[in-house]
């Protein structure tokens, strides 16, 4: 009898250790670099200050101008869903969103939350987007790579990128590019 306690007794040690040295493989994965999203030397940050509620949409599709058509795409759906030929900046300043004047430190670490994760994204949207901000991203003053970003309900649109973009989107990193583009502003 006291055969069965000492070996039940090891099989446990020898369990405990080897789940030890699965936490620790797991701590080396977690720590491994994260490639960003883009290849991209410059990042350009466009905001506009409209909400769904103070923006009147008019009528019937048929009844919208080209103009509100296109405003509406961008700031509502999916334009653009490859890099535009037409300057996007332009078409972006002809619908009043501003550009932030960025730093190299925001730039970078705008690019750090643009990067490849392990996380598991998994978030179901209850609203309609809002996307107030784009992020432009350029490699040699080339457009490369956009992200518009809702951060009222966390949708995010990525477009350009090369690398597997569906688990971006956690609310830390959303919160985390909040605080780095309007860090005065307390987010709704």
């Amino acid at each position: 009898m006291k055969k069965y306690i000492f070996i039940i007794i090891g099989v446990i040690t020898f369990s405990c250790n080897n789940s030890e040295k699965s936490k620790n493989t797991n701590e080396k994965v977690v720590k491994k670099d994260l490639r960003p999203f883009f290849d991209s030397d410059k990042i350009d940050h466009y905001f506009v200050n409209y909400t769904l509620d103070s923006i009147i949409i008019s009528g019937a599709e048929s009844q919208k101008s080209k103009k509100e058509k296109e405003f509406e795409d961008i700031f509502m759906g999916y334009f653009p869903d490859s890099i535009p030929k037409k300057s996007f900046e332009e078409i972006l300043l002809s619908h009043n969103y501003k550009k932030s004047n960025l730093t190299i430190k925001q730039q970078k670490e705008i690019e750090n939350v643009f990067s490849e994760k392990d996380s598991l994204q998994m978030s179901a949207y209850a609203c309609v987007p809002e996307y107030r901000d784009i992020f432009i991203f350029k490699k040699k003053e080339k457009t490369i790579g956009i992200a518009k970003i809702c951060f009222r309900c966390g949708r995010f649109q990525i477009v350009g990128s090369k690398i597997d973009t569906q688990y971006f989107g956690l609310w830390s990193e959303l919160d985390k590019l909040h605080n780095i583009v309007r860090p005065n502003e307390k987010k709704t």
